[in-house]
């Protein structure tokens, strides 16, 4: 291991010995030891570079204006931030404990080192002390704790609340070093911390960063407008390495991709947040732009609030499963580009993923439950959605729509504008909503299956799951971790919460001057690194 050393310089943890002994005899692949040796502190460098648009034997050059066309939503509190496109907006300003690139790989950031406990429950955390405020505030341990305080508060209304509900105590234990305690294993605490919620904002926050818009990052907010347009310049105090752009222009073209791609193709903007598989054709038909592609763990999830009728009843549920034809959503919603779902919201391409076997087609078993239940002559029912993501949640709901009436379930689409589906995503009791990427199954089961969290959309409560989850969150061998989620899969797919039908390849598009912009998986973008040539 003296090819090996922890971020701070202390001892190895003794599992990172594990995990090299393993490496070595091929028991693990190198991404996943990688992932688990940066979890522990231990400096291993990069998993290698994904393809980005920073093109081979260019230099990077300064200056110039980057336009980016994206929804321009209200930014206040930075731990309440639901939809990615808000938080890629504070992330211009303000950084993170950690950095997970586009490999999933965990890197340093406003965090310079970390090393765990030998059972994984107390962290400590070295700061960076070059780190600084643009009100000229050193960056101290107090930020810290006043985040990681307000995100697990009593009173917390965000996400964060149910992500780190094993946090017991954050406290300062230097200068410029704080110690997290945890209340179990959780493996992956540097990985989670990188999540779009954790921000770190000034221990002066008052509630509306756009109001007095402070942070540690290299660009400043100038402008800020719902619906329309912000704008960022670079920080010439910056305390890290200054970011290559002078001003960076988020546009809001309105909901119509097309009309972003036109934009492109005619010079008006540089980068779009993301395309659908309806524009693909004409991406491939357009002069002056480059198309990006690649795969990640986002997906729609068609869930049933499990508290209340007719889905208390277990048999309803099943039988919603029974009838829909995932690989049918996929071939006709979205043209075949992606990979299938298996109802359990973990996907291949997750480290954590175990193999579980889908539950096949079976539309007479699907009768014959509802039969079961009390409806022997089909079931009426309701699917709110909003197409936040583009016509394709639409297209999919229309094809279950038609499986399901092979059943004899007769599902009425609620189509609603995305401005209205947004405020009630997690209140109807069936329901279509968008998940983002998180390179992590456990984490996004964390959030979206515990009992009691805070983005539990479906009000899923199994305790033998929740059991399941922490014996898997608590494991940093990825093969051990990946056959304890086999328990965990198997739970949420036989409990059957939702119909998650399958997970679309993802688009996107720029200029082709632009380098340096690299398609992360999570649609964290980080335009620090991004220049025009």
């Amino acid at each position: 291991m003296d090819e090996f050393k922890t971020l701070s310089g202390t001892p190895l943890h003794p599992q990172a010995k594990a995990l090299q002994q393993r490496f070595a005899t091929g028991g693990i692949d190198r991404r996943g030891f990688l992932r688990g040796m940066a979890w522990l502190g231990v400096a291993v460098g990069a998993a290698g570079a994904a393809p980005g648009l920073l093109h081979a034997q260019e230099t990077p050059k300064s200056g110039g204006r980057l336009r980016f066309a994206c929804q321009i939503q209200e930014i206040t509190d930075p731990m309440m931030a639901t939809w990615i496109e808000s938080s890629n907006l504070f992330r211009n300003c303000l950084e993170f404990l950690t950095f997970v690139d586009e490999n999933n790989i965990t890197h340093p950031y406003l965090a310079k080192s970390w090393t765990a406990s030998d059972d994984l429950t107390v962290w400590d955390f070295d700061l960076d002390e070059r780190a600084t405020w643009s009100n000229g505030d050193a960056f101290l341990p107090e930020d810290v704790i006043f985040n990681i305080e307000r995100w697990i508060a009593p009173d917390s209304q965000s996400s964060n609340k149910s992500a780190f509900e094993a946090i017991t105590k954050v406290e300062k234990t230097g200068d410029h070093a704080v110690r997290i305690t945890l209340s179990r294993p959780v493996a992956s605490l540097p990985e989670q911390l990188y999540s779009h919620t954790c921000a770190i904002a000034h221990r002066g926050f008052a509630g509306n960063w756009a109001e007095n818009p402070v942070g540690t990052g290299p660009f400043s907010l100038v402008n800020h407008e719902v619906g329309r347009q912000a704008i960022f310049r670079k920080r010439e105090d910056y305390w890290g390495q200054p970011a290559y752009l002078d001003e960076l222009q988020y546009i809001d073209l309105g909901a119509d991709i097309t009309t972003h791609l036109a934009a492109l193709s005619s010079g008006q903007v540089d980068v779009l947040y993301r395309a659908t598989i309806a524009e693909y054709d004409l991406m491939q038909s357009l002069p002056n732009i480059q198309i990006l592609t690649g795969k990640a763990a986002h997906t729609l999830a068609i869930r049933m609030q499990v508290d209340q009728a007719p889905f208390d009843d277990i048999r309803v549920r099943k039988a919603v499963q029974l009838a829909a034809d995932n690989a049918q959503m996929l071939a006709i919603a979205y043209r075949g580009e992606g990979d299938l779902g298996a109802n359990y919201h973990v996907s291949q391409v997750q480290a954590d993923y175990a193999p579980v076997e889908a539950i096949g087609r079976d539309v007479a078993a699907a009768k014959a439950l509802l039969a079961e239940a009390g409806y022997p002559d089909g079931l009426d029912l309701e699917l709110t959605l909003g197409n936040t993501q583009g016509k394709w949640e639409q297209d999919t709901a229309q094809v279950l729509q038609q499986n399901l009436a092979e059943a004899g379930i007769r599902l009425k689409l609620n189509v609603l504008p995305a401005s209205q589906y947004w405020p009630i995503w997690d209140k109807v009791p069936f329901g279509v909503t968008y998940w983002a990427h998180r390179p992590l199954g456990t984490m996004t089961l964390d959030l979206a299956y515990r009992s009691g969290g805070a983005w539990n959309e479906s009000h899923y409560a199994n305790p033998a799951f929740d059991a399941a989850l922490n014996k898997a969150m608590a494991l940093v061998d990825p093969e051990q971790r990946r056959a304890a989620m086999t328990e965990v899969e198997t739970i949420l797919r036989d409990d059957a919460v939702l119909v998650q039908p399958y997970w679309p390849n993802r688009f996107s598009a720029a200029a082709p001057n632009v380098r340096g912009f690299v398609l992360h998986p999570s649609d964290f973008f980080r335009m620090d690194g991004v220049w025009l040539a």
